[in-house]
């Protein structure tokens, strides 16, 4: 944006409000919202938002207004089609042509040097869409889209323009989080729409909240402490911390969140992230499990010190933030005066302590897991973030019998490119192969300057090829290398190459209008990574083509499965 209309912003709110001292010498106000943010002209009935898209931006109205679509609209009317999968005989087909030609995609040469400002998408026929459904309006001031910026979590509601000349500023997550930091005000003001609008129904997903009554639900929310630990761009700082080795060195770089021995105050409950539990062993901390989004710490401290005030027990392990999370607190005396009594007997039952009740069942409790799958295994996943992941691969090496059926059913599916490499990082028998792992934080998508990685509705992080401009951004954003800029070749195998522009960005063409490639400049390349086998029914080749049951794509927050097919 330009310095006008940067000085133009400072005298709207929020901005005005905002204390410039604030904020550090090398990262100014004005250069905050000249970097990380622009402005939008939207035409009435323009999609802002569409719910289930995963977000990455904040958006602030500052004319006209827009409408929030609180009920679910058709799929086509938000222009998502319904994901097209190929029959077993095209598959079939498929494979038997396929001629080993890397990565033979079709390139759209023009298009790539003259484009143009997308004219956006449109909701039709509005009367009769929004007719009997419930919406809402966004007057100037109001921001919108800031929960499923900062969390990276699917959009919630589809967001309209209401009006032409409705004009909206974007923000992304990183100005948003700044602006956070550096202005209480705003932080505050975000933090009361959170309560307002996501917290309560956050609440109500957490198993033991459901049968907490409304009106105490609400005297909850209005006590619950927000607390985030951690980097929320955890990823930049990984692979240093990876380097410095696994165990100890990790752990002690993780923000603690509890302390084990320390009183409990209160009902942990994991917003977002991940957290690992430990505890004390001789003179260092041993990993017991890890917690994730929706998974809460504390009750079983609660309900013991409840029913025992002359003998409190302290907290039994300590919490650790594993890059970056998001908590809620949800203050003891609550707890105990509005929870605690609408908890069911299997409830009580299975949150009493080990020493109130005896000897428990050998997998049961938070050590369970670490029992189940080995300290090692579970160090391991911890200290290289597999947990991240919502469809890790993982082999089995002692079934493994290195014969690559799953590398050539890749293959197979994918033009004879292969969309894996199976190597990677291994613990005992385990090793985590350098694939895709459409990661639940999926940090990728952040420096995106098209949109052309993104997330479906299903979960799977994909590629457009038509938005991919070969930046190269995703793959140097990637904690894990799992995706790969490769050379876009022609049909016959050729490499393509971008054509040459003159000065004022024309396509210089040759004496038959054809476009001039211009070699120098090196072949285009585009990002490619594991798509799921999206297209193919049955889900992922390389998994279906395993003779031997070696190889598995896990959700890592699967705790349950991940330990029965490790001890299997």
């Amino acid at each position: 944006m330009s310095a006008g209309v940067v000085a133009s912003l400072l005298t709207k709110e929020p901005f005005a409000a905002m204390d410039a001292g604030r904020f550090p010498r090398h990262l100014p106000l004005t250069g905050l919202l000249q970097n990380d943010a622009r402005l939008i002209q939207c035409r009435a009935n323009q999609i802002v938002v569409r719910e289930g898209d995963y977000g990455n931006s904040a958006f602030l109205v500052l004319s006209g207004s827009a409408t929030v679509v609180l009920d679910n609209l058709p799929r086509r009317s938000l222009g998502r089609g319904q994901p097209k999968r190929r029959s077993l005989w095209r598959t079939l087909a498929r494979a038997l042509s396929i001629k080993g030609i890397p990565e033979r995609r079709v390139h759209h040469t023009e298009r790539e040097f003259s484009r143009q400002a997308s004219p956006g998408v449109f909701l039709q026929d509005v009367p009769r869409l929004l007719n009997d459904r419930r919406t809402a309006v966004v007057p100037v001031g109001e921001i919108f889209g800031e929960l499923a910026a900062l969390g990276r979590t699917p959009r919630t509601a589809t967001v309209i323009a209401a009006e032409d000349g409705t004009e909206i500023l974007e923000i992304r997550w990183q100005g948003l989080r700044d602006l956070m930091n550096f202005a209480p005000e705003f932080n505050q003001q975000i933090e009361a729409r959170f309560r307002e609008n996501g917290l309560i129904p956050l609440l109500n997903q957490i198993d033991i909240l459901q049968r907490v009554p409304r009106p105490a639900l609400t005297e909850i929310a209005q006590a619950t402490k927000l607390e985030r630990y951690g980097s929320f761009d955890w990823y930049g700082s990984f692979r240093e911390m990876r380097e410095a080795g696994p165990g100890a060195a990790a752990l002690q770089s993780e923000p603690l969140i509890q302390r084990e021995g320390d009183y409990v105050n209160g009902l942990l409950v994991i917003r977002g992230g991940f957290v690992r539990v430990s505890r004390l062993y001789n003179h260092s901390e041993q990993t017991v499990a890890y917690l994730g989004k929706g998974q809460h710490y504390g009750l079983r401290e609660i309900l013991h010190n409840h029913r025992n005030p002359s003998d409190p027990m302290p907290a039994r392990y300590s919490l650790r933030a594993v890059g970056y999370v998001d908590v809620l607190l949800l203050p003891t005396e609550l707890m105990e005066r509005v929870v605690l009594p609408t908890l069911t007997p299997s409830q009580i039952k299975e949150y009493t302590p080990e020493r109130d009740r005896g000897p428990r069942a050998p997998g049961a409790g938070p050590e369970g897991l670490r029992r189940q799958i080995g300290p090692g295994v579970l160090e391991f996943f911890l200290d290289q973030r597999t947990l991240n992941g919502s469809a890790t691969m993982l082999i089995d090496l002692d079934r493994c019998t290195r014969c690559d059926d799953c590398v050539r059913a890749c293959a197979s599916t994918h033009d004879g490119n292969p969309r894996f490499i199976r190597q990677g990082h291994r613990i005992e028998s385990i090793q985590m192969v350098q694939a895709c792992m459409h990661c639940h934080d999926p940090i990728c998508m952040i420096p995106c300057p098209t949109g052309a990685i993104h997330r479906q509705e299903s979960g799977q992080v994909v590629i457009n090829d038509d938005t991919c401009i070969g930046c190269a951004s995703c793959a140097d954003n990637c904690p894990y290398d799992n995706i790969q800029m490769v050379e876009i070749r022609d049909p016959k195998g050729q490499p393509q190459y971008p054509v040459a522009v003159d000065a004022d960005g024309t396509v210089v063409r040759d004496a038959q209008g054809r476009p001039v490639p211009q070699p120098a400049a090196g072949p285009i390349l585009r990002a490619t990574k594991c798509d799921l086998c999206q297209e193919h029914v049955g889900g992922p080749a390389c998994e279906r083509a395993c003779p031997h049951d070696a190889l598995v794509r896990m959700d890592m927050r699967d705790t349950d499965r991940l330990a029965s097919w490790l001890t299997r």
